[in-house]
């Protein structure tokens, strides 16, 4: 069955923590692929003046796991060494994004071309005051009041105008709705084989 497994597996992972005033849950099925390519990051405390500080963190992971269970591990310390980080913090989420994805290059697996896998990824910061959403694929964060939703991060997708665009300026093709006609997001950590064409703006 290729990629899938002839009969789902059901086990479930949960995990419940607490802290900074703050309750989160987790829970994850490997259900029908050959492997769990899914992974995330909770900490309610990121040390020192970000004590009062949290972080969550879910990625889903294609065609493998290695990208995931990477950025599920280290993802948190790249945005933090930024130098934008302390003074902007949003940029510093942006390239520490960017430099993650980077380095992944060079792990010896994904160099050597025998991992082609890759992840979305959507993260939260959360501190006493403000909370800072940023994602990159079509793992979606939703944010609620009572209940309902008031704000929803934007999925990449290859079938909205601007994704399509930037896509074709980098040489690939929407068909059927995905990158080249095999990849269902537009952007993602990973999938270093859609991003060979330098000086164009790349997938993340």
């Amino acid at each position: 069955m290729g990629a899938f497994l002839e009969k789902p597996k059901t086990d479930k992972y949960l995990e419940q923590g607490e802290g900074n005033g703050l309750q989160f849950g987790v829970a994850s099925m490997q259900g029908w692929r050959v492997e769990m390519e899914d992974a995330h990051m909770a900490r309610s405390n990121l040390g020192g003046a970000l004590r009062e500080w949290s972080y969550f963190a879910v990625f889903d992971g294609h065609a493998g796991a290695t990208v995931s269970a990477h950025c599920s591990e280290h993802l948190l310390d790249a945005i933090m060494a930024t130098e934008e980080f302390q003074e902007d913090i949003m940029k510093g989420i942006r390239n520490g994004f960017l430099t993650l994805d980077n380095d992944m290059r060079m792990l010896p697996e994904v160099s050597s071309g025998v991992d082609k896998s890759g992840s979305t990824a959507v993260c939260a910061f959360i501190s006493p005051r403000l909370m800072y959403i940023a994602n990159c694929g079509d793992s979606r964060a939703v944010l609620c009041q009572s209940g309902n939703p008031v704000f929803t991060t934007q999925d990449h997708k290859p079938e909205l105008p601007v994704e399509r665009e930037r896509i074709l300026k980098a040489g690939g093709s929407v068909v059927l709705q995905r990158v080249n006609g095999n990849l269902a997001v537009s952007r993602a950590l990973g999938d270093f084989q859609y991003k060979r064409s330098a000086g164009t703006e790349m997938m993340l």
